[in-house]
């Protein structure tokens, strides 16, 4: 009995000591183990997913479709409205604000349906594409235009992904004329539509999201909500198409201008993975490699890193006299660029601000 009551003992003590060390070394490597598997965090880009969606949501919470209303005898016009949430216009833009838009109705002037039957959605899609492609990009709104009005007469329009598509088409002939403003409000409404329709992670949604922040960059109001925008393109190709694809090389570019152009230690690395990847899928020579070396050119010239900007343009100039002729557009304004630089670099307290 003696032994019995010993050993029950013993057990008691084993037992009550193996659970406070127990308890023990859980409470002291929890942390470690979470610390260690938490993912280390890159130091570009520096939005963080929930803080875009944040953003996305507030900006868009006002947009909405303005119905149909008569203007004519023989028309009809499409109209869009962004509200102006703060009640500021353009030109009261204060620079700290994340985004302000201003009270914009774009419409958009419809023929008689009789007319517009004739041919249908995808005739006048035809004729765009054909006006686009020898750059006509009136002509190219107007027949991108007559097919947006007609599809978006269709009851599954806000679900319906050609017109998504053409609205997509729509929004890059304004933007090849300079309506940013207009071009932005086509591009956000393919994007809800391809957003509903596709999901949140959808390439779709990515190519939309890269056009919206492009049209948004181009206006001053709209520079704070770019940046992040740019960076959720990316997000999804980075994780759709794998690191090594040229549309992420195109995300990187985005980035590094939209977010980084004050830092050049975060913006260097972008634009040199952006050109790697280039190089890697197309080739050393390509016009879009001599587009990342013109980009780094201009972000040293911004800092006046004279030195490291010369050699980049002179990189792109001998790529573009290559491929273009010595002549042509693109070729021409580098050398005026690199004109530019040797000219400050050797006087820096002259004026050099025609670029």
């Amino acid at each position: 009995m003696t032994d019995a009551l010993t050993i029950s003992r013993l057990w008691a003590t084993f037992f009550f000591c193996f659970t406070v060390l127990g308890i023990g070394l859980n409470w002291g490597l929890t942390p470690s183990m979470a610390f260690a598997d938490a993912p280390l965090q890159e130091n570009y880009p520096v939005f963080s997913p929930p803080a875009i969606e944040s953003v996305w949501a507030a900006d868009t919470k006002n947009d909405r479709l303005i119905a149909y209303s008569s203007m004519s005898p023989r028309g009809r016009d499409a109209c869009f409205l962004i509200e102006d949430r703060d009640g500021l216009g353009p030109r009261e833009f204060d620079g700290k604000r994340a985004l302000l838009l201003p009270l914009t109705t774009l419409c958009v002037g419809l023929l008689a349906a009789a007319d517009e039957d004739e041919i249908g959605w995808s005739g006048y899609e035809a004729q765009g594409d054909h006006a686009r492609s020898v750059g006509n990009w009136p002509e190219a709104e107007k027949a991108y235009t007559m097919a947006v009005g007609l599809l978006d007469r269709t009851t599954d329009k806000e679900v319906n992904q050609d017109l998504a598509a053409l609205l997509n088409k729509l929004g890059a002939t304004r933007f090849k004329q300079k309506d940013f403003s207009g071009a932005e409000t086509v591009f956000r409404r393919a994007l809800i539509i391809y957003t509903s329709v596709r999901g949140a992670d959808d390439l779709h949604v990515a190519d939309t999201l890269d056009l919206v922040a492009s049209a948004l960059f181009e206006q001053q109001q709209g520079h704070a909500l770019a940046g992040p925008l740019f960076y959720r393109a990316w997000a999804i190709r980075n994780g759709t198409l794998g690191p090594d694809h040229p549309a992420v090389a195109d995300s990187l570019h985005h980035l590094a201008v939209s977010l980084y152009s004050d830092n050049v230690s975060l913006a260097i690395p972008l634009f040199l993975r952006s050109k790697e990847i280039r190089e890697k899928a197309f080739g050393h020579d390509h016009p879009l490699v001599a587009n990342s070396l013109n980009a780094m050119a201009r972000l040293y010239e911004m800092h006046k890193r004279m030195d490291l900007a010369i050699p980049l343009y002179q990189a792109a100039l001998t790529i573009q006299e290559k491929v273009f002729g010595p002549n042509a557009s693109e070729t021409l304004q580098t050398r005026s660029s690199l004109g530019m630089a040797h000219g400050w670099k050797n006087h820096p307290h002259e004026n050099f601000s025609g670029q």
